[in-house]
């Protein structure tokens, strides 16, 4: 039976942070509540934690694994091309209910910044990206509670701070390759309001017209 620990949304107890930080660190798996829908996540730098994560979420194992991060700095410093026009979307957006992903030396990943104490909360005290994709096995619809959420997938620990917003829905992802932007998916935030941020803080050379 997964542990699951109440946590409150807006002061996450740090006693509660702890333990899920532990259990990472371990080698286990987290549902965790972030500002759209209930998210999974595990420790990548574990040896064998983010297999589990794979095999628990029912992926293709070639398909990529967007990481939570507590903070834009922790992206800009992985990132090998970071610009003025991510600058302006981590600025704008996060935290909240964008995805970047851009080239790292690890290769192509995306991250997040989460708009909720929890998840942020989560990420500070790891002090490092942690692996998070959304609580449900593939195909299947998002969980908007701990409760869907460890009755879709295989979890060591669930933090429950309540029901997701009725209107949650994922955050959009967005692929960045130098000054080129291109949408995987739209979610949260428009696509074009996202792009146009992007674009208006590249130079002027690259934004205007030949």
């Amino acid at each position: 039976m997964v542990e699951t620990l109440s946590i409150d949304i807006a002061n996450p107890q740090p006693e509660r942070l702890e333990r899920a930080r532990k259990t990472l660190a371990e080698g286990g798996l987290v549902i965790v509540p972030t500002e759209t829908v209930y998210g999974i996540a595990c420790d990548p730098t574990v040896p064998g934690a983010l297999e589990k994560l794979v095999a628990a979420k029912g992926r293709d194992g070639s398909k990529p694994i967007a990481r939570l991060a507590a903070r834009a700095e922790q992206v800009s410093a992985m990132a090998t091309g970071w610009n003025e026009g991510l600058q302006s979307l981590a600025a704008r957006y996060w935290p909240g209910p964008l995805t970047i992903v851009l080239e790292t030396t690890a290769g192509w990943t995306g991250y997040r910044v989460p708009d909720h104490a929890v998840a942020l909360a989560l990420a500070k005290i790891c002090g490092c990206t942690l692996a998070l994709t959304s609580a449900n096995l593939s195909g299947k619809p998002d969980a908007r509670t701990a409760q869907e959420a460890m009755a879709s997938v295989e979890a060591d620990l669930a933090l429950d701070s309540g029901p997701a917003a009725e209107d949650a829905v994922p955050s959009t992802v967005v692929k960045v390759a130098g000054e080129q932007i291109e949408c995987l998916r739209e979610g949260k935030i428009p696509f074009d309001e996202v792009q146009a941020t992007f674009v208006a803080a590249l130079p002027e050379a690259l934004n205007s017209n030949p």
